[in-house]
């Protein structure tokens, strides 16, 4: 009987979105049923944290992992909700931003691999097998005009539903708050 080690740590969101972490989310897992109500709440959480207490750190919440200590893969057994939702802010912010901001960005999207250090290219979150391709299509792949112009009424399921409109509702958000103003964003 292998014994298998428990630790916890604290991390920044940088650290997350990093080559350290190469999230799958196992066939077993719930789809992602994160609707408006909670992105929203996530979205202004963060927007009235940044604008309010800067000085603070904030958190997120936890993260429950399968992994080995020197090894990226990390079965994500909660959290996968906050991950994807993350994962769709911040391909929205780096859709809007343009040059050496938006390339920081991708790279917490995709990991841009290293032949150096062993690493391939790929995305950080892979979700359940059946959602991936549209994850990975129009969110990861930054395809928000071919994502506005799907109709709801013909994605395959109902997270697909719910990674649209969680998408359009930060994409409202951030025009509604920030305009034009990359810099402020």
């Amino acid at each position: 009987m292998s014994v298998k080690k428990i630790s916890g740590a604290e991390y920044s969101l940088s650290k997350i979105f990093s080559s350290d972490f190469d999230y799958v989310i196992p066939a077993y897992q719930r789809p992602y049923a994160w609707t408006v109500d909670q992105t929203s709440e996530l979205f202004d959480d963060l927007y009235d944290f940044y604008f309010n207490e800067q000085d603070e750190g904030y958190f997120l919440g936890s993260i429950v992992l399968i992994k080995e200590e020197a090894a990226p893969l990390a079965e994500v057994i909660d959290g996968q909700q906050r991950l994807t939702t993350l994962t769709i802010l911040l391909a929205t912010l780096a859709a809007a931003m343009e040059g050496a901001q938006r390339d920081t960005l991708l790279r917490y999207l995709c990991e841009p691999g290293n032949e150096f250090e062993g690493l391939t290219p790929k995305p950080r979150l892979t979700l359940r097998e059946r959602d991936q391709p549209f994850f990975n299509e129009y969110i990861q792949g930054l395809k928000f005009t071919e994502l506005a112009g799907l109709d709801e009424k013909l994605l395959d399921n109902e997270s697909q539903r719910n990674v649209r409109a969680n998408w359009q509702l930060i994409e409202n958000r951030i025009t509604e708050r920030f305009g034009d103003d990359t810099g402020r964003l």
